[in-house]
């Protein structure tokens, strides 16, 4: 094949018409699609574009537990449960396998709900709308929300993320009035508690009781998503089960040796401490993901560990 050049001053001879009519014809349509574009991120249906800034699993972690233990007014089968005043920044923090908290807004309100993931990349999908993106651990997505249409939304997510990616669907609810709650069964919530200007992990429990702490404890498994893999009624299908274990005895595997341990305090710290030390048998494919609690947390946790028989 042999390739001709153009003759010499080609450029410079006039246009046809029928050129120049397509010539036209294409600026017109690109004109029309670049105003489509602009229009339809105003006017149309599609996720929106908000900001977002940098932080850390654990930062954002914190951040949560203490929204959460300023503003919770409930618990829904173990997930806290916030109602925020119109207009506040709320937190929604992903992580496996659930969405925390429960959210009641109000209908026609606005709110700046801030979206980040504990652990691994997860999904937001908002179900029944369209809205849908990616939940990344580094990053704190806010995204601007006015629910428009009283109901319950499912918060569901659609990257999986593990053996208990089925179940990690949350919870909006959008009310007009506080009548609308009994419609959802939530006809006890209780209003938000006192701000001490201490958090979570800072509190002096030095004075608490047994059953401040194990009250204690039970937030603490719920806050840090110990329950997603942790049951409180015999079944063990992501890790042991929390009932009646204290005391117990089971095998654990540590630098591939077989061992029995006794499930104490300090076997209980060391878990959740070193959570890849020591891994009971039958777990192995499913093993705990490091926990950053404090001392307060633990002791706490322990408690609560002791009361379920």
């Amino acid at each position: 094949m042999t390739l001709i050049a153009p003759t010499e001053g080609w450029f410079k001879k006039k246009v046809s018409k029928d050129e120049r009519m397509w010539i036209i014809i294409s600026f017109v349509v690109c004109i029309f699609l670049f105003a489509w574009m602009v229009l339809w991120h105003v006017f149309g249906r599609q996720n929106p574009s908000n900001t977002t800034y940098k932080t850390n699993p654990i930062e954002f972690a914190q951040l949560h537990d203490e929204y959460v233990k300023r503003n919770m007014v409930g618990m829904d089968n173990g997930i806290p449960i916030v109602k925020p005043e119109p207009g506040s920044d709320v937190i929604l923090m992903a992580q496996m396998w659930r969405w925390s908290p429960v959210l009641i807004l109000k209908k026609d309100e606005w709110y700046n709900i801030h979206i980040s993931s504990k652990d691994l990349v997860h999904g937001f999908s908002l179900q029944p709308s369209n809205m849908n993106f990616q939940v990344y651990p580094d990053y704190d997505y806010v995204l601007k929300f006015k629910p428009t249409v009283a109901g319950e939304a499912k918060v569901l997510c659609n990257e999986f993320c593990g053996i208990g990616h089925h179940t990690m669907i949350g919870k909006i609810l959008v009310i007009e009035n506080d009548a609308d709650l009994a419609k959802f069964g939530y006809n006890n919530l209780s209003a938000p508690p006192a701000r001490t200007g201490k958090g979570i992990a800072e509190e002096d429990i030095s004075g608490w009781s047994e059953e401040q702490l194990i009250k204690g404890g039970e937030m603490v498994y719920n806050l840090k998503g110990c329950m997603a893999c942790h049951k409180t009624d015999g079944t063990s299908e992501i890790g042991p089960a929390f009932n009646n274990i204290y005391g117990s005895k089971v095998n654990v595997k540590e630098d591939g040796n077989a061992k029995e341990m006794v499930v104490d305090d300090d076997y209980i710290t060391m878990s959740i401490r070193e959570p890849q030390k020591q891994i009971v048998v039958g777990f192995e494919k499913t093993p705990m993901a490091q926990m950053n609690l404090t001392d307060n947390e633990i002791k706490q946790v322990i408690s609560y560990i002791k009361s379920l028989k």
